[in-house]
């Protein structure tokens, strides 16, 4: 979004190298049919690795979140889709309601090689960093697109949990293809799927990592039991773009900061503990299976 008050700072970069040329058709295939993958990731600082960033890495292993880039001003030709901008929510709420049929996403432009990551905390970046990610910046301007992260996770024990946090622009988080989370800038929305926070959240504080997120739907989760989810987050004008997801454990105790806002744990499926007081990241984390 464009620069403004809605601004927060987080620090997730990932480093490594780019797939072997060798591999990237059986890749390629493989997402064009559904697989989900996992991978172990190596994580590094961005400025030592450029190439990676906070979307994720290329490399493919055993757990995290395969992350796929859409562009939805164009469509699979590269021609300009008609009323883009003002279609581009409307698009979204199509799919979240079709229960994330990704027919319909398929209809607009792709990257051809998907990301993967462990972690969803986002430095305040340029819009244009995405398409760079994904290694399309040559061919898509930096607006109007969405990146599809999906797998299969189970919390580390047991119990009543639900997902926080905020995307500029936009972020949705669903459990079984049953949206759990919106947290998107207010001028973002969703009318068809009329997702609204749960009327308990509406005094408490923000949390620490983000003032603007929003608490997602209370979800009963078994250790071990995978469940299907699904992360969007996207761009609609350029410019700024942020975010943080957090998970939160219903009858866990977190602490606050100096001005009474709860620090609540990073959702992260890998080890990564980051030097940052705003959230935690030194708990046992999520797992992702196959």
């Amino acid at each position: 979004m464009e620069p403004d008050k809605h601004r927060s700072k987080f620090v997730s970069a990932r480093g490594g190298s780019e797939a072997p040329t060798c591999c990237r058709s059986v890749v390629q295939k493989l997402v064009s049919l559904g697989v989900c993958f996992c991978v172990l990731e190596f994580v590094v600082t961005l400025h030592a690795q450029p190439a990676e960033s906070a979307f994720g890495r290329r490399e493919g292993g055993t757990t995290s979140l395969i992350g796929i880039f859409y562009d939805l001003k164009q469509n699979q030709q590269r021609q300009p889709v008609p009323n883009a901008a003002e279609n581009y929510s409307n698009a979204i709420d199509e799919f979240l309601v079709a229960g994330f049929d990704e027919a319909l996403f398929n209809r607009y432009f792709r990257a051809a090689l998907p990301l993967y990551t462990t972690q969803f905390a986002i430095n305040n970046m340029s819009a244009d960093v995405a398409p760079k990610a994904f290694g399309v910046e040559g061919v898509v301007k930096p607006q109007l697109w969405v990146v599809h992260y999906k797998g299969q996770v189970a919390p580390p024990v047991s119990g009543t949990y639900r997902f926080v946090g905020n995307f500029d622009d936009m972020l949705v988080v669903a459990i079984n293809r049953k949206v759990v989370l919106v947290g998107n800038r207010p001028d973002t929305r969703f009318p068809k799927l009329g997702w609204k926070e749960p009327a308990e959240a509406a005094g408490l504080p923000r949390p620490a990592a983000n003032q603007f997120s929003k608490y997602g739907n209370w979800i009963e989760l078994e250790a071990d039991q995978p469940v299907d989810i699904d992360i969007l987050i996207g761009e609609r004008p350029g410019g700024d773009f942020y975010g943080v997801i957090l998970v939160e454990k219903k009858g866990e105790i977190y602490g606050n900061n100096g001005e009474g806002r709860p620090i609540l744990p990073l959702l992260q499926v890998a080890p990564n503990p980051m030097r940052d007081n705003r959230f935690i990241t030194d708990r046992p984390t999520w797992t992702c299976f196959r």
